[in-house]
């Protein structure tokens, strides 16, 4: 598998996969701090409620855990200034095992909570290397959910361009 473009589009389906898995509320290219010069976007920002009851409420918001996503397909697409943000209470970088082991091998790992390689078969995502955990999320729920909504082209009831 040389074609990037079939790579990252096969790397994402797993994402993909693995959010609804999980069933998290989720998006992709989700951008954050926008028209500033810290605009950064991140690949797919996912969400989970908290569990302190049976009921979505205020509390089980404010105690969800977001996780990020930043897939990368190769060495241009790591160095390449785009992406690699890293804002949430789980972080990762997805990539193929062969780029994985490139990257731990010369010591550039981001500091992410793991590195999620797809299995020989392309079926699931699993966890390659585990760095080490990322800084705590700064960011309040209540931003990364309305860029996550934002995402979606949602405003005001309807999807732009409708």
């Amino acid at each position: 598998m040389s074609d990037r473009p079939d790579i990252t589009k096969r790397l994402s389906d797993l994402v993909v996969k693995r959010l609804v898995s999980q069933g998290e509320y989720w998006s992709r290219e989700v951008v954050f701090d926008q028209l500033t010069d810290d605009e950064r976007r991140i690949d797919f920002v996912g969400f989970k409620p908290g569990q302190t009851s049976i009921n979505t409420t205020a509390a089980t918001v404010e105690l969800g855990e977001f996780s990020c996503y930043e897939v990368k397909s190769c060495m241009g697409d790591f160095k390449s200034g785009h992406g690699l943000s890293f804002y949430g209470d789980r972080n990762y970088l997805v990539t193929t095992q062969e780029f994985a082991g490139e990257l731990h091998q010369k010591i550039m790992l981001p500091n992410v909570d793991a590195v999620l390689c797809p299995d020989k078969n392309w079926t699931r995502l699993y966890q390659k290397f585990t760095p080490g955990p990322t800084r705590n999320r700064t960011k309040p729920a209540s931003e990364m959910l309305w860029n996550i909504v934002l995402a979606h082209g949602h405003r005001n009831g309807y999807k732009e361009g409708e």
